[in-house]
């Protein structure tokens, strides 16, 4: 099946990594793993995050300029070579889908949505029109894959989305194969980062943000400030809120606590397999994806239960999970992790077991096929 692909949230091709960036290039793997030719229809970012209205009018503009644009290129082509369907990921009041359905429409062809948001409190806001856009949207929509199991109760209440909507489980592409290759002796990756590899190290991963994220990291703090066992703290990622993190883990935490900056991919899953725990606390956070990658290379993990990050930990197998801001449960939940080595190797063998059965992209490839192939 050939498939044109547009995220409005933020296109695959986008120069500044994120979440959304690495789930729109993992829903391409995925489609590809089962055999599907996918084509990036547009870069064209429809976010708009300050409420301008000229600024989405704008944008709407664009959109509607690229579509009859597409209508026109893609008529041109050969029957054989024209899309069969068309799948948009993340669409939702601050970034519409404005391109995907006309063109969906016009060639008669199926529209899939992949993590489609509804959020009823923004009918008056700054962004009511794409809140309304979303409407025809859902409405067109053959089916629509929900990652994050929060989004589902808005939807359900929806009589354009109610019958059309498919679980999909957060996944990866990482191979064990893989992981095993990028193995580290431990006492070489301690010389790196100035870590005791006498102690069991835990592991942090998430950008530096003015958000929810400086929240998390407030909330870390104060869990670890409250620690009886010894132990290192491995912190990566940057961003504008850098020196505030810093300033989180000054006094008492310094002297136990290394920042790597932000890393590559294989850098942190390095770091990852030289760790013995990975602690977040993930306010607000939607998906985790730094968390399912911790579990892919048989990290233990103690995290808030926020979005659809109970659907990646397995409570009292593979991990905690504790409220986000509950730095007691969470202190309390590491010590017990730290002094306790047989725990921590039997929620990591559990951990990549589970990873492998239900968040691998094979697994991701065969549930996003079912719902395909049933269209």
């Amino acid at each position: 099946m050939k498939i044109a692909f547009y995220a409005p949230m933020k296109s695959p091709d986008h120069p500044r990594p994120s979440g959304d960036r690495l789930i729109a290039r993992l829903l391409i793997k995925a489609l590809q793993a089962c055999g599907h030719q996918v084509e990036l229809m547009s870069d064209l970012r429809s976010w708009e995050g300050k409420g301008d209205q000229i600024a989405q009018k704008d944008i709407r503009n664009q959109a509607a300029d690229i579509s009859v644009q597409l209508i026109d290129d893609i008529g041109h082509r050969n029957n054989k070579d024209q899309p069969d369907l068309w799948f948009s990921y993340h669409p939702y009041h601050k970034s519409p889908d404005w391109i995907g359905p006309p063109v969906a429409a016009h060639f008669n062809i199926p529209y899939v949505i992949a993590e489609a948001i509804y959020a009823i409190d923004h009918k008056y806001s700054e962004w009511a029109v794409g809140l309304q856009q979303m409407i025809p949207t859902l409405d067109q929509a053959a089916a629509i894959l929900s990652i994050n199991p929060l989004d589902i109760p808005a939807l359900e209440r929806l009589p354009q989305s109610k019958d059309k909507l498919h679980p999909l489980r957060p996944f990866l592409d990482i191979q064990l194969s893989d992981l095993h290759g990028l193995a580290i002796d431990k006492a070489a990756f301690a010389a790196r980062y100035d870590l005791d590899p006498d102690l069991p190290w835990i592991i942090s991963v998430a950008m530096m943000r003015n958000d929810a994220k400086l929240i998390s990291y407030q909330y870390l703090a104060k869990s670890l400030a409250q620690l009886d066992q010894a132990c290192q703290i491995l912190l990566i990622g940057d961003g504008q809120a850098r020196e505030k993190v810093e300033a989180l883990f000054s006094g008492q935490l310094a002297q136990h606590t290394r920042f790597a900056g932000q890393l590559n991919q294989n850098d942190t899953l390095q770091a990852m397999l030289a760790s013995d725990l990975f602690v977040w606390p993930a306010y607000k956070e939607a998906i985790g994806m730094a968390i399912l990658e911790a579990q892919a290379c048989g990290l233990p993990v103690i995290a808030g239960d926020s979005g659809a990050i109970p659907q990646i930990i397995l409570e009292g197998q593979t991990g905690y999970l504790c409220s986000p801001d509950d730095h007691v449960t969470m202190a309390t939940r590491i010590d017990q992790l730290l002094q306790d080595q047989q725990q921590r190797q039997q929620f990591s063998d559990a951990a990549t077991a589970n990873f492998q059965q239900h968040h691998s992209i094979e697994a991701a490839a065969q549930a996003i096929s079912t719902v395909l192939q049933s269209l």
